[in-house]
Order: structure tokens, then sequence, then C-alpha cells
């Protein structure tokens, strides 16, 4: 369960930047999150609301964005990556190969997990990081 690790450290970040902007409270947070880090979104939801109980960000809105695979290889192609999918076990697996010459790619988008947004509330003014 990767995912309750995760959301622990991306929640310890969002409430240090939280306390050091003097917030009141933490209203949004927003996050983009690779497919290719096979977090799952039901899970970090569930990490977010157990972990931001009776902290700055009870009851905040948690805002995820999915990230697509995108790859590159050296013959040129630069797009989306094909799946293998098992239906039976209802799980697709990204095919990190080429889908026009079957040669080895570089991942170039769909690892990432960042904190891209934070929406604060101050006693001073409303803000937004």
């Amino acid at each position: 369960m990767h995912e309750f690790s995760t959301m622990s450290s991306i929640v310890a970040t969002v409430l240090e930047e939280g306390e050091k902007h003097d917030a009141t409270a933490i209203t949004r947070v927003v996050l983009d999150i690779g497919e290719l880090t096979f977090l799952g979104e039901e899970q970090l939801r569930f990490a977010f609301q157990v972990l931001s109980e009776g902290t700055l960000l009870d009851g905040a809105e948690l805002v995820v964005n999915r990230v697509a695979p995108e790859v590159r290889c050296d013959c040129g192609y630069m797009g989306a990556v094909e799946y293998d999918e098992k239906k039976e076990f209802h799980v697709r697996f990204p095919l990190l190969r080429c889908p026009e010459c079957g040669g080895s790619v570089e991942v170039r988008r769909g690892r990432e997990c960042l904190i891209k947004h934070i929406e604060i509330e101050r006693d001073d003014v409303s803000a937004e990081g």
C-alpha cells in the first residue's frame, strides 16, 4: 500500500508549506499523478482523508490530475504507449516499447507525483500558491 506512504509525504509537505505561509486552513490541493506510478486514486483519497483529520487540511478538496504516459523512441516516434489488457484480472499493463518499431523507449511523461497547486486561507487574506 504505497499510496499511504506517498500521501503521508505529500500531506507533510503541504502542511509545512501552509505553516510557512501562516495558513489558518488549507482548502484545496491539486496533484499531478502519472499513470506509471501505479498509485490508485481511491487509495490516495482515502489516505488523504485519514491523514488530514485534525490538521489544517481537514475538509480540504483533493484534485488528482492523471498524467498519461508518453514515450520517445530513436526511430522518431513520440506519443502514447500501448497497453496489454488482462480483462480476467481487471488490469492494464503499459508496454514500454515503441508501438512503431518495437524498440526501447524513453519515458517522457507518466511518472510524475507532483503537488501542483495549494490554496490556503489566512486571517488577513486568501492565498494561492
